[in-house]
């Protein structure tokens, strides 16, 4: 049975990690998948140490056969993220293994700068020497990415089986803003938003993932929640909030439309369902009245569960195991 290492901070909280999990736990029919972990949160001598024991681990598994992988699977954001990666394939390429360099940053482009960057031509010969098979979330980004790096794969990211709705009411008005500690996540233009809401609403709930104090004492900032918790904050909410100033694919997304959770999102986060609201960036006035016309009106909750089904497992598996037989020669 051939054998697929993922490589990447699979034990770091964040979506990457969700998504390396998910792939390793639901492989293509016919493959066993492994994980590599290669990052951790830490001052930057611990990250170095993270990852200088992924290259010794690999550097081993390469010179045994019992441990040998058939596919190098590289998960990377921009920047530093990269620049450790690219080692990982030139190994992979060295050992006469194929390699996916699986690119999961929103901010790649404007991180490369422009096609005749220093950093762009870098990257290119990169993965024409070390011949890496590029993989990116949706079409936006195969035409952004293309004219920087070359050709790429379009593969979007799976929603894992255990995201469904449940049959209980979900809250009126409470809304949910889901993801790391982060600026471009929008943490505190979603309250400045809220704070305007609930004047109009004065029940309003808010729960906000990945901040962990406010001014507010209606809004409750939760810090990193675990998978279940989240679960639930995604069939009880009313709406989730996607402000961010770029993302690569959010599963978020597509977890809530999955769980028949209406959600709201940033005009700079492209390829969404038609089902997904949109409002303008940073624009205050439009995201509050948004927000208060979707509470006011939800959406049938089966209409967004139907949009999310072509990002299930069993859909986003085929076509890794096309990828990956194509990459071997397999019919």
């Amino acid at each position: 049975m051939p054998k697929v290492i993922h490589i990447g901070p699979c034990d770091t909280p964040g979506g990457m990690a969700n998504v390396m999990r998910t792939l390793v736990e639901y492989p293509p029919e016919g493959w066993e998948a492994e994980l590599l972990s290669s990052h951790v949160i830490g001052s930057p001598w611990a990250k170095w140490r993270a990852y200088r024991r992924a290259r010794a681990t690999l550097t081993r598994m390469l010179r045994d056969e019992a441990q040998r992988p058939d596919i190098i699977h590289l998960h990377t954001a921009a920047d530093w993220s990269w620049w450790r990666k690219r080692r990982f394939a030139q190994m992979a390429h060295k050992a006469g293994i194929p390699n996916i360099v699986h690119i999961h940053s929103g901010k790649f482009d404007s991180w490369l700068g422009n096609p005749n960057s220093r950093r762009s031509k870098a990257m290119r010969k990169e993965l024409e020497t070390n011949q890496s098979q590029t993989v990116v979330l949706n079409s936006s980004w195969k035409s952004a990415m293309e004219p920087f790096i070359g050709s790429v794969t379009v593969i979007n990211n799976a929603v894992p089986p255990n995201i469904q709705p449940n049959n209980a009411p979900r809250d009126d008005k409470h809304i949910l803003l889901m993801g790391r500690n982060d600026p471009v996540k929008g943490h505190q233009f979603a309250m400045k938003v809220c704070q305007k809401v609930k004047n109009a609403i004065p029940g309003l709930q808010v729960t906000m993932t990945g901040v962990s104090s406010s001014h507010h004492e209606w809004i409750s900032t939760v810090g990193w929640v675990s998978e279940s918790r989240k679960l639930k904050l995604l069939q009880k909410s009313s709406i989730l909030l996607v402000p961010s100033a770029f993302e690569g694919q959010p599963l978020v997304i597509i977890e809530a439309l999955t769980c028949g959770l209406p959600v709201l999102a940033s005009d700079r986060v492209k390829d969404l369902p038609d089902s997904v609201m949109i409002a303008p960036y940073q624009n205050i006035e439009m995201w509050a009245s948004k927000i208060i016309e979707m509470l006011d009106a939800p959406k049938n909750p089966s209409l967004l569960i139907k949009q999310a089904q072509s990002y299930s497992v069993a859909t986003i598996s085929k076509k890794w195991e096309s990828l990956y037989s194509r990459m071997l020669g397999i019919d």
